[in-house]
């Protein structure tokens, strides 16, 4: 699995995006899936946001969450748009496992595949590219990192930080764990910022 950050230089092109998260999400799962999306509408990809479950009705404030497809629910529809993905993005989960009946499909894909994780024992030879770090808070906050390192963090808008924000919030226990280090704080004191 090469680096995360390889991938920087090859965002230049416009390409067929899906990102799936894991099964039952959470806030950071759809929050960072959520959040990478409008980041790569900003670039000119054509990303999907498919999730291998439904999810909890709260989490469908979030912009854009009416557009995420249900695996269980619409197969045939989310089949489709993994066979023309370019790359996928798997964020919120380190083995495909975890994304259910989406794992045997996702197994067969020849595109790209792109891990974004916080979580223990990552399923490191499925990836090309990719990052897994325990002791990052939450995979919104590592994508966040993302657009920081990409050089295009004046494109995080009040969709980007709102999903953002919901992930962290939430992973971190409303800032109560110890996962909320001083970089998580500085993250978000700099959203007033972007996000206005």
């Amino acid at each position: 699995m090469q680096p995360i950050t390889d991938i920087i230089p090859l965002l230049q092109k416009p390409r067929n995006i899906v990102i799936v998260m894991h099964q039952k999400p959470d806030a950071d799962a759809m929050g960072s899936s959520l959040g990478l999306y409008h980041f790569l509408r900003q670039l000119g990809h054509q990303p999907t946001v498919i999730s291998p479950t439904n999810w909890a009705d709260w989490l469908k404030w979030m912009p854009a969450a009416n557009l995420v497809i249900d695996y269980e629910y619409s197969t045939e529809k989310a089949n489709a748009v993994l066979d023309q993905a370019e790359w996928l993005f798997c964020l919120d989960f380190n083995t495909l496992s975890r994304t259910r009946s989406m794992a045997q499909k996702l197994k067969k894909l020849s595109c790209i595949k792109v891990l974004i994780d916080h979580h223990q024992q990552p399923e490191s030879a499925t990836f090309n590219f990719g990052i897994s770090d325990t002791g990052k808070s939450s995979t919104s906050e590592m994508v966040y990192d993302l657009i920081v390192a990409s050089g295009h963090a004046d494109k995080i808008d009040i969709d980007i930080a709102a999903c953002l924000y919901a992930g962290v919030m939430t992973d971190t226990g409303s800032f109560r764990f110890p996962g909320a280090s001083a970089s998580v704080h500085r993250m978000v004191a700099a959203w007033r910022y972007h996000g206005e």
